[in-house]
């Protein structure tokens, strides 16, 4: 059987939600990753098929690639994977997404653009919710200005019932926490302090939240393809409820997001892998429900005038989907942006972030249609 799409990573639950809603729409996926049980679900479509796949591997990666028939593969592991996968692609000839490299990452992966180009491949970096819608509404908003001075972007979330529900892989948010991130500040990348307060903002259908500074790719790919306009100042930030941050707080502290082996009766444990074992054992309670904005704040001049744009992206449980909350709009998101390079929607080769090659008109329709919605100064466009 061949294949329309590889989704490396589809055992865990962004790769599950991206394949989900790639074989929903009608396609046929190999789903790649080390535990097939995870996807008992997904293994009934007929479209469907398992390989076991370890990113470690990259010889054997690229073999079973090409053996699949597909011409793009869609990498939801953990981010340090991505280089893996990307050498992967180079070698079987396959286009390629992810989810994001938050920074150091991303730098790393634009290395790979004279590679890519060679191949006459697409590499699309941060095809995620944010990085990913954020960077889509982002271009929107900049293409309505003569110049731009300030983007503020982030993300913020709660849930009707206030139980500890991991919000996504406990990885990105352990390295986000920690990470000392880097900001644009006055036209120059410059390093603060992991996780420093920014305040307590409110945000659309969710009430007023502490955000905090973290590592982000979205501060380097604006400089990049925004630094023409004139940007000089982007800061990220991130909105947690309360309830959910002092757990996660609590969990960094305690040494269990560590990646340091322990040595527990001759065996070397990692704690960050044992913490994510159990909390994926974590159900969420009946009727749990989640809101999550995805925004920006663009500042910038038009016609020689001060202009303000905000973009808000409102995410909320939907209906067969309960199992992984707000947690769609990341899977989802890479879903279609790997569908419309199937459909030669995006034409951009070589290493590329969706502010550059993703169609704002059309990306924003495949979302509404999966009732994401988008806002453009409180006024829904989508």
């Amino acid at each position: 059987m061949l294949f329309d799409f590889v989704v490396l990573g589809a055992t865990g639950e962004e790769g599950n939600i991206t394949s989900k809603d790639l074989l929903e729409s009608g396609y046929s996926v190999l789903l790649c990753g080390r535990n097939k049980s995870r996807i008992k679900t997904l293994l009934k479509y007929k479209k469907a098929k398992f390989a076991y796949v370890d990113l470690n591997n990259i010889e054997k990666t690229a073999g079973i690639l090409k053996k699949s028939g597909a011409k793009i593969a869609v990498n939801c592991a953990e981010l340090r994977m991505n280089i893996n996968a990307m050498k992967a692609c180079l070698i079987s000839g396959l286009h390629y997404l992810d989810l994001g490299g938050l920074q150091e990452m991303t730098i790393q992966q634009y290395k790979f653009d004279k590679d890519f180009k060679k191949r006459k491949l697409t590499a699309l970096l941060g095809c995620g919710s944010t990085p990913g819608i954020s960077n889509v509404m982002a271009a929107y908003a900049v293409n309505k200005m003569d110049s731009v001075e300030h983007i503020e972007v982030g993300f913020a979330w709660d849930s009707n019932i206030k139980k500890f529900i991991l919000p996504y892989s406990i990885e990105s948010i352990v390295h986000e926490l920690t990470t000392d991130p880097i900001v644009l500040d006055n036209g120059k990348f410059k390093k603060t302090k992991a996780c420093t307060f920014e305040g307590a903002l409110k945000f659309r259908e969710i009430k007023k939240q502490n955000t905090y500074c973290i590592v982000h790719s979205e501060v380097f790919t604006f400089k990049r393809y925004f630094g023409k306009k004139g940007l000089k100042f982007v800061h990220y930030k991130a909105g947690f409820p309360e309830h959910s941050f002092k757990v996660l707080d609590a969990i960094i502290k305690l040494g269990f997001g560590s990646k340091e082996p322990i040595n527990i009766n001759g065996i070397n444990l990692r704690p960050i892998d044992f913490t994510r074992e159990v909390l994926k054992k974590i159900d969420r309670p009946k009727g749990y429900k989640e809101t999550e904005d995805i925004w920006i704040k663009v500042y910038g001049k038009y016609g020689g005038r001060p202009k303000k744009i905000e973009m808000d992206c409102l995410v909320k449980t939907l209906k067969g989907w309960e199992d992984v909350g707000s947690n769609i709009n990341t899977g989802m998101s890479i879903s279609i942006m790997a569908q419309m390079l199937n459909k030669n929607l995006i034409k951009k080769e070589g290493i590329t972030a969706p502010e550059e090659a993703v169609p704002c008109k059309s990306f924003f329709e495949e979302l509404a249609k999966r009732k994401m919605y988008i806002y453009e100064n409180n006024k829904r466009i989508n």
